[in-house]
Parts: structure tokens; sequence; C-alpha cells
């Protein structure tokens, strides 16, 4: 974050991070003005040299020159002096008192010495000037050639003199003086000419110089004004930028550095080694320690809260120790040892090389939040009702408990999957109130089997649990997991419990009610390479398990196996036929005749449903009548059955007269009587068919007509459309002889196991004499049900039982096969 590079007007004392620094732009501009520095100063110190070596050679040239023209004018006055020794020799020899010739002799050789070392040593300055005096051309190589002639000639003619003043012969030597005085005065003519062009050559030179050390001085101030205008310009106008850009920067980050400082979020800022540096007033504020105290110190050291999730906190370290940034929630302490939720975004802070300097820290105190996302998370995971784990919550501990034994073989977990018998006939009959408060009842009890230090509490939860749960999940469901569980055993027994405890009566107001249950169990071990199966595949499991202790008779628990899972297979298949059978027409109807008693003549017929499949032939009605209730499609077979039933008795009162049954019974399904608007559906198949009602008889079942006041105002809407109602399997429900009278029927079916058991159970033929004679009171016809030999209905007969129905008479027929024994029985008759 800029702010932790400023120092920005704050309350304390400003920080050492808080420093302006450069954008990368910044300091890549700034090394182009530092090279381009270099290079100026370079360029300047060339010039400076070059400047320098022009002046050293000025003064080089002018020493030179000074000296060339005073060994010049030395050797004009050798010349000279040459010439005077000469003539003083000359006269002293003419004396006689003068000195030995020798003696001249080594006076003249020393002037000799001395005019040559001086001569050679003008050659030399001479050849070392050669490229500037330029002595082939020039005047001064000329007026040298006619010096070293003459000087030649002079010094030739002194030799010779000195020669012979050594050998002493007594030849005369005013020749050899007088040769020597004639070359006297050429050479020192050549010598003087010979300075005036050395004189004048110099002028030359010394001009010439100082013209190029004035262009020198010109071209380095033409530099130096080049190099104003191309790097001191520049440069300065880069550093007004960067100027400028620093102070917007401060500017900004002052503004940033005020918010920091004022804002409602905790800011924080730490070295590398998370010692603190700088913190907010808000993060003063909140956690109740000063500045002053926590300046130096680390936040590990005093923030921790011992229930923080150790996850979040390894992973903060490790984003640390990697310096990256990362935004977590953990639990945080303040002063006072208060816990308070902290949403923090933790950054690094790096230089402008990239070195880490520290971090920055961002939170906000997210207490309120999390107390309202458990609160959520809680009515999320809670029946409303009891007060239970929900479905949901359910889901989520089956998934936790499978993750734990895939990891860890030979640890297993039970669920038990429980549905209240009869719940629903609690509700039409005591209100749903009192489902409720029934409900209530047996989450406490549940909640009691599983208290900790109970029976059924277990070695050691799975991994995130916290023990075995009970749950509600939804309707009279509830669901028990039970978490390290390893055998059968242990199951059985605990099953055993829950049964009898939940099978106790209940007490609902001040009413005692009694009330089982149906469990159904799942075993679930981990297997080391196994694929383990899903939550739903394990609570669909259960569900299972459950269905089969209610087929086997309820208020017991069944242990799910893989042949119930292929009962569910085969079920969905028969399903998932019917549904075709349904849309291709395969379903069709027989019809069992119902015969008078006493003349055994023909009353009426009842239609019954039968399916032939394509591939597995005729279909029983105990494979499929089962699969149409639960999955839905009784009412669609009912509407069929209905349909198909009444155009065939419809056809046969027209073909068949007086030989036609006078009364059609059709079974009415638990679906078709609470479908919305039966009774108007029922009218609409009535008139297309041109079907009368009076010939119409609707059969329900004992249980679904003692069911509610609706069901009951159901069945009185049909029978004001002149339908018949019977009470089919009647024996085998909730009413009573006592309650009879208030079922709006006309007929009342004794159930088959009655009628097969009459004559040797005395139990069973009182209950058929009784009901025999409250339905004769009643004003109701009776009608016995599987009837199947000639004992059974000479029983019946006694009985004063006015109709029969079985085998004995016939089987259920096809319509032409029913016409052909109508034939028949007609014929035996007439």
């Amino acid at each position: 974050m800029p702010i932790a590079h400023v120092t920005p007007p704050m309350p304390r004392a400003s920080p050492p991070w808080a420093e302006a620094s450069a954008r990368p732009g910044d300091l890549r501009a700034a090394q182009r003005v530092r090279v381009a520095m270099y290079l100026a100063f370079l360029a300047l110190a060339l010039a400076v040299a070059l400047q320098g070596f022009l002046s050293l050679r000025l003064e080089s040239v002018r020493a030179v020159d000074a000296e060339l023209l005073v060994l010049a004018g030395q050797q004009r006055k050798l010349a000279q002096q040459l010439g005077r020794q000469a003539a003083l020799l000359a006269q002293a020899v003419n004396m006689a008192a003068a000195p030995a010739p020798a003696a001249h002799g080594q006076t003249l050789t020393e002037m000799l010495r001395r005019f040559s070392v001086s001569a050679l040593r003008l050659e030399d300055l001479l050849s070392q000037q050669g490229s500037v005096a330029g002595h082939g051309a020039s005047g001064v190589g000329r007026a040298l050639d006619a010096w070293q002639t003459q000087r030649e000639r002079l010094w030739y003619r002194a030799e010779l003199l000195a020669l012979k003043l050594d050998a002493a012969d007594g030849q005369p030597l005013a020749t050899a003086f007088a040769a020597l005085q004639a070359e006297v005065e050429p050479a020192s003519d050549a010598a003087q000419a010979l300075v005036s062009q050395l004189r004048a050559a110099a002028e030359q030179r010394m001009a010439r110089l100082r013209s190029e050390l004035l262009w020198g001085m010109a071209a380095l101030l033409a530099l130096l004004g080049l190099l104003s205008l191309g790097v001191v310009e520049p440069t300065a106008r880069a550093v007004a930028r960067q100027v400028r850009r620093q102070m917007e920067q401060a500017a900004v980050l002052q503004r940033l550095a005020l918010v920091a400082e004022h804002t409602s979020a905790m800011v924080l800022i730490v070295d590398p080694r998370a010692r603190i540096q700088w913190t907010n007033k808000a993060f003063c504020d909140l956690t109740g320690w000063s500045f002053d105290e926590l300046l130096g110190r680390r936040p590990q050291d005093f923030l921790y809260a011992p229930r923080a999730d150790p996850t979040v906190l390894a992973q903060v370290r490790a984003a640390v120790v990697n310096g990256i940034g990362i935004r977590q929630e953990w639990l945080n302490l303040k002063r006072d040892g208060t816990e308070f939720w902290a949403d923090v975004d933790l950054r690094p802070l790096r230089d402008a090389d990239g070195r880490l300097t520290g971090y920055i820290s961002v939170a906000s105190d997210v207490t309120d939040r999390r107390a309202l996302q458990n609160q959520l998370s809680h009515h999320a995971h809670t029946d409303a009702l009891t007060q239970l784990p929900n479905r949901t919550a359910v889901m989520e501990r089956l998934h936790k408990a499978i993750a734990h034994a895939g990891r860890h073989a030979g640890y297993g977990f039970a669920v038990l999957f429980m549905d209240f018998d009869r719940f629903k006939q609690v509700n039409d009959t005591m209100g749903h109130a009192a489902g409720d408060e029934l409900l209530r009842q047996v989450a406490q009890r549940l909640q009691l089997l599983l208290r900790p230090g109970d029976a059924l509490a277990r070695l050691q939860p799975a991994e995130g649990g916290t023990g075995d749960v009970a749950a509600r999940i939804g309707g009279d469901e509830f669901v028990v997991v039970l978490e390290a569980v390893a055998n059968q055993d242990t199951v059985k027994v605990i099953a055993e419990r829950v049964l009898k405890e939940l099978s106790e009566p209940y007490t609902i107001g001040c009413a005692p009610l009694q009330s089982s249950v149906s469990i159904g169990v799942v075993l679930h071990l981990g297997h080391e390479g196994a694929e383990p199966p899903s939550a739903e595949d394990v609570l669909r499991n259960a569900d299972t398990a459950m269905y089969e202790a209610k087929r086997a008779g309820r208020g017991r628990w069944v242990m799910f196996d893989d042949s119930m899972h292929e009962r569910v297979v085969r079920t969905l298949e028969v399903e998932k036929d019917l549904r075709r059978a349904l849309k291709e027409d395969e379903l069709f109807v027989v019809y069992q005749p119902v015969v008078d008693l006493p003349g055994r003549a023909v009353v009426g017929v009842e239609a019954l449903v039968r399916w032939r499949h394509p591939e597995r032939g005729l279909v029983p009605p105990a494979e499929f009548i089962g699969v149409a209730e639960e999955s839905g499609l009784i009412d669609a077979v009912g509407a069929v059955v209905l349909r198909k039933a009444c155009q065939q008795f419809v056809r046969w009162r027209a073909d068949l007269g007086e030989r036609a049954p006078r009364m059609l019974a059709v079974n009415l399904s638990r679906a078709q009587l609470k479908q919305a608007g039966a009774v108007d559906e029922l009218q609409r198949v009535l008139q297309s068919c041109c079907m009368r009602a009076e010939w119409l008889q609707l059969e329900v079942t004992e249980s679904l007509a003692a069911q509610d006041e609706q069901v009951q105002a159901t069945l009185r809407q049909l029978k004001a459309l002149g339908v018949k109602l019977a009470l089919d399997d009647f024996g085998t429900g909730y009413s009573s002889l006592a309650c009879l009278h208030q079922l709006p029927v006309d007929t009342v079916k004794i159930d088959r196991s009655f009628v097969k058991h009459a004559q040797s159970v005395e139990y069973h033929r009182v209950l058929i004499e009784a009901t025999i004679r409250v339905a004769r009171t009643l004003g109701m016809t009776t009608v016995a049900e599987g009837i199947e030999t000639e004992g059974q209905a000479t029983l019946m007969l006694e009985l004063h039982c006015d109709r029969g129905q079985g085998y004995l008479f016939s089987r259920p027929l096809e319509a032409q096969a029913l016409e052909a024994w109508l034939h028949a029985e007609h014929l035996q008759h007439a």
C-alpha cells in the first residue's frame, strides 16, 4: 500500500517505513540523467585536457624559441669573439713579448669547443622544432643552411690556425690569421640572419599557437554551452519533475495516511520480523492497547486466541514465510480477554528493488457478522419444531463420517432411519398440534438416548464431528447417526433400545397415545481400497430398510442388505414399465361376478385391473399395484379401469339385455379420492360413457373411509350423484361397528381373511355375524369376499349375508369369457 512509503502528518512520530519512493519510471529517468552527467563530465575533462595540452605546447615552443634565439646570438658573439681572438693572436705573434704560440693555440681550441657545443645544441633544438619550422621551405631553413656553411668554414680556418699554433714550427701565421679574419664577418652575418629568421619564425609559431589556444577556448565554451543545453537543462527539468512528483505523492500519501489514521478499519504495519512499527487509532481502540505499548511487539504475542482455527493460522504463517499476501478471517483477543473476529487482508511491502520491508494488515471487525452467520447457519441446520439438526446437518455429518471411514480402515458408523407408524392418523384424528407435540416428545427422547455418558455414546467421533447425532429430516422421519460402531451386535443393542424407548406411550395433553416406530439400519465399515458410498446412498439405503420394516409388520427394525437394493431396482423397473404400459394401453380389465347367496343369481361384477406385459406376459396385480400406489400412478390406473369398465358395462347392458349384470363395482384408490375435482371427473366419465350413476358402485377400503372429515365429505358428494358406495375389506381397518353408521356407505364387504377362518375360528364367525347384523340394521347390504368352498357359502347364508364373491362362483374373467359364463348361468337358472 502507498501509505507504507511516506511520512504523513501523524499524531505520533513517523516510523522508518514512512519515506517516499520513486516509481520505476522515475528510477529509469534518474539512471539516464546519471549516465548523461557522466558523459558530460567525460567530454568536459577531454576538452580541459586538450586545452591544457595546447597551453603546455605553447609554453614549450616558447621556451625552445627563446633558447634558440639565445644560442643563435651566442653563435654570433662567439664568431665575433673568435675573430677578435684571432686578431689578438696575430698581434701577439708579431710582438716579441707575446706568449708562446702553443698557449695561444689552447685558447683558440677552447673557444672552438664552446662554439661547437653551442652550435650542436642549436642544431638539436632546431631539429626538435623541424615540423614547425619547416627547414627546407622556410627562411629559417635557408638561414640555417647559410649559417652552417659559414660556421664550417669558420671552424675549418680556426682549427687550421690552432694546429699551426700547436706545431710551432716557425712557419708564418699571417696567412692563417687573415683567412680566419676573412671568415668571421660572413659567419657573424649568417648567425645574425639566423637569429632574425628564428625570431620571425618564433613570432609566427606563437601567433599560430595563440590562435589554436583561442580556438580551443572557444570550443570549450561551445562544449559547455552544448552541455548546458543537452544535459544541464534536461537534468534540471527532470529534477523539477521529480520534485513535483514527490510533492504530489507526498500530498496523496499524506491524505491516505490521514484516511488510515481515521478509518474504522484497523491498520497495522510490521517489519520483516513481524514487529509492529505503526498502528492506527482504530486498532488501538478495538484491541485496548496504546500505540506505545504496541510498538516493537509482535501481534501474535498478544492477539492470539486459543480457540482460533489452527488451519487458518497455519495458512497465514505460510503466506508470511513465503512473502505473499493472504486474506482470512480468524479469532483474536482484546486486551481484556474478549474474543473478536477479524477479516484480515495481509499484504507484503517491498522496496524499489523488490526486497521485503515488512507487511501491512488492514482488518475489519466482523464479530457481529460472524454471529449472524452462525445464527443463520444454526437455523439452516436446525429443525424449527424439534430443535434437532435437520437433513442438511445430517448430510454434512455423513460426508465427514464417510471420509473418516475412507481414511481409517475398520472405522464404522451406523445410520438409523426412523418413521412413525400411522403418524398421519394422529394428525387426522387428534389434529396437527397433537402431531407436533408428539414429534417434540420424540426429539426429547432421542436427545436423552444420545446424551453424554449414555449407553448410546460411541468411542470417538469422526474428525470434525461431535459424537452421535439425532436429527429430524422431515415429517415424522428421524435419523440417528452413530459414530465408531464396528459390528452388528452393537447396532442391534442400540436399535432395540431405541425401538423400545420410542414405543413407550406418549402423553398428548391429558390423553395417552401409543405409537410404534419402524427403523431401517445401515452399517458402514471402512475398507482399504473400497469405493466409499455417497451420503445420499447411505440415507437412501436406510430409508429402503425402513420400508422393509414397515412391510414386515411395522414396529421393528431391519438391517439393510443388498437384496433390498435389488428389490428397489426391480420396483423402479416395474414403475418404468407401468408408465409405458399406461401410454401403450397394456392394462385391461377382468370382472369377477358377485352373486346373490340365496339364489346364486348374478347381481353384479367387480372390475379388477390386469397387465399384459409384452415380454413378461401377464403380470399379477400384487407386483404392480403396490408400486402404483407408491409412485402415484394408482390414480392413472384407477382412471383407466373406471373408464374401460364403464364402457364395457354399458355395452353389456345394450347387448345382453336381461342377462347383463345389474351393478358394476370399481375400486376407488386413495389418490383418486383425494384428488381435487374427483366428483366432477367421475361425472364426466359417466356422461362420456352414457353410464347411469345408480349402476356404479365405488368401493373404498375401511381405513380410507375412516380417515378424516374431508374424505367422508367427498364420499357424501359421490353418493349425492346417485353412485353406490361399498366399504371394502371391513374388519382390517380402524373403524368399529359402533362407528359404522357414521360412514355414508351402502354395502359392507367382509374381508376374505375372516371368511376363510369363519368355520374354524369362533372369533371370526362372531365378528362376521355382528357385522351382518349391524349392517342389516343400518339398511346396508353385506358381501362376503373370498368364498372358495360350499361350506363357507352355506355358513355365510346361515349368518344372513346377502351376497358372495369368490372362486367358488367364478374367477375374474375377461369381458368375452364373462359373457360366455353369464350365458351358461342363465341357461342353468332358466
